[in-house]
């Protein structure tokens, strides 16, 4: 019945090698779901919290520029305004190009707010108010700053995520070694046996050797 030992040798072998198969997939098809996790991830960072930064740098620097203008005691009234007027024109423009960044709930009140601020600057500066602006600005910047620390909150979560799936793609790997190093030995060790169970053959002419 040596035929049917041979025949159970080759189908576990054949299973053993299908299983390699089976495992490579598996983690190629998840080592690629961790690359689109990864790009996503790193996507997200740059577009809704390092641009979202450069608006909130972008913000802060008009609205220091507008609180020394109106301050300035060597400018004319009239310098003021238009002044005024084309900075708060920017600042509507960086208004537009943050609210297009992903707003979490705590980021999206910061900056209603802020929007709620710098409209009530226009609104004053278009009345000739320009004294009453000063105590605007500061809430202003405080807003920015509460927006900034949210970028720093944000980004970190989305370290812990990269560091996470990182991670588990080392760990992965390192399970996909230990299966194939096993499968290895046990298609070696039922080579072996086979090799084995065959025994050593006496050639029929003792004369050959």
């Amino acid at each position: 019945m040596k035929w049917t030992y041979s025949i159970k040798h080759k189908i576990t072998t054949a299973s053993l090698l299908f299983g390699v198969i089976l495992v490579v997939l598996l983690i190629n098809s998840n080592q690629r779901k961790q690359i689109e996790d990864l790009k996503s991830a790193f996507e997200t960072i740059y577009r809704d919290r390092l641009v979202a930064e450069s608006y909130i740098l972008d913000f802060s620097e008009k609205l220091h520029d507008m609180y020394d203008v109106i301050n300035d005691p060597h400018l004319p009234y009239v310098k003021k305004q238009e002044i005024a007027n084309r900075i708060l024109g920017e600042i509507d423009t960086l208004n537009h190009l943050y609210e297009a960044t992903r707003l979490t709930e705590e980021e999206a009140r910061y900056f209603g707010h802020f929007t709620g601020l710098t409209h009530e600057m226009d609104i004053r500066l278009q009345a000739g108010d320009l004294a009453s602006e000063a105590p605007i600005i500061r809430s202003a910047l405080l807003d920015l700053n509460s927006l900034s620390e949210i970028q720093l909150v944000e980004a970190d979560k989305l370290k812990s995520e990269t560091d996470k799936i990182f991670s588990m793609g080392s760990i992965l790997l390192q399970f996909e070694m230990v299966v194939l190093i096993v499968i290895g030995l046990l298609i070696q060790a039922l080579f072996f046996a086979s090799k084995t169970s065959k025994g050593f053959r006496i050639p029929k002419n003792p004369n050959l050797n």
